[in-house]
């Protein structure tokens, strides 16, 4: 079976861009879960619910607004992952884990805290 040239291009590309992230070393992020985009609008939007929208940060992350973690001394690292995997626990404590390139975080793993415990989110593809 042969592959279309532009998917092994693809394949290729992803290759050439995480070889440098697969060899860093990988950290673990701790803070609150945002959608990226309302947050830095106003950031006030660090829960769920932005001002009068209730679960709008859910929406826009359905929508594919970028979800990032909001750490406890104030950085803002967007979450390259698919955002629709965590349109569910906007405004909660989460920990990801991954190379962080920039502010970036290639997230590998993501862990949200529930009740005193960590419980792993399920990573969906960038497709959704």
């Amino acid at each position: 079976m042969r592959l279309p040239r532009s998917f092994a291009l693809a394949v290729a590309a992803l290759a050439f861009w995480t070889g440098p992230l697969a060899a860093q070393q990988a950290r673990t992020l701790e803070g609150t879960l945002v959608d990226g985009k309302c947050y830095m609008m106003n950031h006030a939007n660090t829960g769920n619910d932005h001002g009068t929208m209730k679960a709008c940060g859910t929406m826009c992350l359905k929508g594919g607004s970028p979800a990032a973690v909001l750490t406890r001394d104030g950085q803002v690292h967007p979450i390259m992952a698919a955002a629709a995997s965590f349109a569910d626990i906007v405004g909660q404590t989460v920990r990801v884990t991954g190379p962080v390139e920039g502010s970036s975080v290639m997230a590998t793993k993501v862990e949200v805290s529930r009740g005193g415990r960590w419980e792993e989110v399920k990573l969906l593809g960038m497709q959704g």
